[in-house]
């Protein structure tokens, strides 16, 4: 017959008589493997305790060993523990088929399945004497652990052992898988508490009873409250839920986000809140979730939303004209300034790039630049716009440009057009730093710059019709920009720069001859550089030419063109030298200040460009952003 399909017992007598195993061998120790056990050990215990429970005579002793079947607990009945010691059984003894051949605890490991050897059934004459029921210890995932038996008396033995120590394995194994289970929902829900804590939104779960089931630590940032003392507790007895929170939770009602006034220990705190009842799924009411944020955060997000900053710098505003030096000047000085900055000019002079560029350069550039026309909006409104408007338990409220502009920039845009009562409000939200949004009482505090225009203010101020005392604080900076008929050989500047920027949107070149140039010069252009960006552009739309002449301009334009003659070569000349002129400041801007780098942006040598910064008296100054 195969040994293979011998019994277990009979498989390893032959094992054993393979080894050349000796019967009289005395028992070996073995290396003890605590590692890991000592918690098993200890609920290996209440098993032990539990098969004594079993029985009114325990005339046995509970034997475990770890994976390497050596003895690490041996505990019961003293009279079989000592008949064991005489043998030479103890802690620490190897029960190895190697060592110790035939038994029931090397056989249910190697086996994976509960064994008994009992008497002559083992193979060495010192286990002869006893009888062994064992059964293996799985780990939660399969892996064998060890073992536990039990050991009697071999005259003494009883089949019911085997069924003991069965139970009392699979007891073992299921308060290891239960263990792992509640460990991994410990290990879950500490992740989820650790996540909850570090995200900006605060939470509140509060109970079907009204009691704070937990909160995080947010929480205790906004409303001021301790988070230890108040787990547990009621909600309306740690910090009472505004009228709009106590009725969603009454009602086991959802309640969408809105701005909300929670008094706190330090005072009202206006909060955005939302409430969403948790249900299982058998539709019972297990509570519901607070959540909380902080009125700054959605500001934050409400600038990014609506666009609220600034693209444009100084290295954006083309112009090299005495009067827009001037103006660059009063701007730079202006950005270094805390006060507010009044701009005055025509329309169409591109007050807000220069809004935009004072901004980018000042101490403010990280925050918001939040733009108003006044002028725009119905007056009756504007007072809702500019400082917002107070929440009810019915509408949510809404915070106005000026809390919106908080750490930044807020242009306004025709403030002439205000009212003398809006003018008031305003004053005093300067001087206070603080608003106080319509229908409310509540301040709101404030920290914003305004730049400003208007139309005629000192005029104003002498008719009456605008403060005196605002129109003083507003223009603590004042830039006037210049009309483009008064900047000369600018508008050639601007001209090629725009036909550039029309080349690279249209993907085709677009230039200007030189009568069209000449022509554009001329022209007074009342609309200033609004109206000659919309004449480029539409000649560029419109036609097919990569160089645009005097006949694709408008005729209103082009009856200000004059015949190039002899006479006008110095003319022609003077605006190719400003066009190289603008070419080499942007190509120095473009390379950061390196000279080299600008050279081969150009396609001259290194001292070709000292030769023209030269001529073209180019400074420092000019290559400032």
């Amino acid at each position: 017959m195969p040994t293979s399909s011998l019994p277990p017992i009979q498989r390893s007598w032959a094992r054993c008589q393979a080894h050349g195993l000796d019967l009289a061998s005395p028992p070996q120790t073995g290396p003890v493997n605590l590692a890991g056990w000592s918690h098993l050990q200890a609920l290996a215990r209440s098993s032990i305790e539990d098969l004594y429970q079993l029985s009114d005579h325990p005339g046995f002793a509970v034997v475990i060993c770890d994976e390497q079947c050596t003895i690490i607990d041996l505990a019961g009945d003293s009279t079989v523990i000592e008949r064991a010691q005489r043998y030479g059984i103890g802690y620490g003894i190897s029960l190895t088929e190697e060592v110790a051949g035939t038994n029931a605890i090397d056989l249910a490991l190697r086996e994976a399945l509960p064994c008994q050897t009992s008497g002559d059934e083992h193979y060495c004459n010192w286990l002869k004497p006893f009888a062994l029921a064992a059964a293996p210890i799985f780990s939660p995932d399969g892996r064998a652990l060890g073992a536990l038996a039990i050991l009697t008396l071999a005259e003494a033995y009883h089949p019911y052992a085997l069924g003991m120590v069965i139970a009392a394995a699979q007891a073992l194994h299921s308060q290891l898988r239960a263990e792992r289970l509640l460990n991994e929902a410990n290990d879950q829900l500490s992740e989820l508490y650790a996540t909850l804590d570090t995200i900006n939104e605060g939470l509140i779960f509060v109970g079907p009873h009204g009691e704070i089931r937990r909160l995080s630590r947010r929480v205790a940032n906004i409303l001021d409250i301790n988070v230890r003392s108040a787990a547990g507790r009621p909600l309306e007895s740690v910090i009472p839920p505004p009228p709009a929170i106590a009725a969603a939770l009454h009602s086991l009602s959802t309640l969408d986000e809105q701005e909300i006034i929670w008094q706190t220990p330090t005072g009202a705190q206006a909060v955005i809140c939302g409430v969403r009842p948790v249900w299982d799924r058998s539709r019972r009411y297990l509570g519901s979730v607070i959540t909380l944020r902080p009125t700054e955060s959605v500001r934050q997000l409400v600038q990014q939303v609506v666009g609220a900053q600034a693209t444009f710098t100084f290295r954006d505003i083309i112009g090299q004209s005495e009067g827009m030096r001037q103006a660059l000047r009063q701007a730079r000085i202006a950005a270094a300034g805390r006060g507010a900055v009044l701009l005055r000019g025509e329309a169409g002079v591109g007050k807000e790039i220069f809004a935009q560029a004072i901004h980018n350069a000042s101490n403010r550039a990280g925050g918001p630049f939040v733009r108003v026309s006044c002028a725009a909006i119905p007056r009756q409104l504007l007072d809702s716009e500019l400082f917002g408007v107070e929440g009810t338990d019915r509408q949510p409220g809404r915070p106005g440009k000026l809390e919106l502009a908080h750490g930044g920039v807020i242009y306004l845009e025709a403030i002439d057009a205000l009212s003398f009562d809006q003018q008031t409000s305003l004053l005093r939200a300067i001087e206070m730093g603080r608003v106080i949004r319509s229908g409310g009482a509540r301040p709101v505090p404030i920290d914003v710059r305004l730049i400003v225009t208007g139309h005629d203010l000192e005029q104003l101020v002498q008719e009456g019709r605008f403060r005196a005392d605002l129109y003083a604080r507003l223009s603590a900076f004042v830039v006037d920009i210049p009309p483009l008929c008064q900047r000369g050989d600018d508008i050639i500047l601007l001209a090629n720069h725009m036909a550039q920027r029309l080349s690279e949107q249209l993907g085709r070149p677009v230039a200007l001859d030189p009568d069209a140039l000449a022509a554009l010069r001329a022209y007074p252009w009342p609309g200033n550089v609004r109206e000659l960006e919309v004449v480029l552009e539409r000649m560029a739309q419109t036609g097919t030419k990569s160089v645009l002449t005097v006949n694709d301009l408008p005729p209103a334009i082009a009856r200000h063109a004059t015949p190039l003659t002899i006479a006008d070569s110095p003319r022609l000349a003077e605006v190719q030298e400003l066009s190289e002129r603008d070419a080499i400041i942007r190509a120095i801007r473009t390379a950061g200040g390196r000279l080299g780098r600008a050279a081969a942006l150009l396609g001259i040598s290194r001292a070709t460009l000292w030769r023209k910064m030269t001529r073209y008296h180019i400074s420092r100054d000019d290559l400032t952003p």
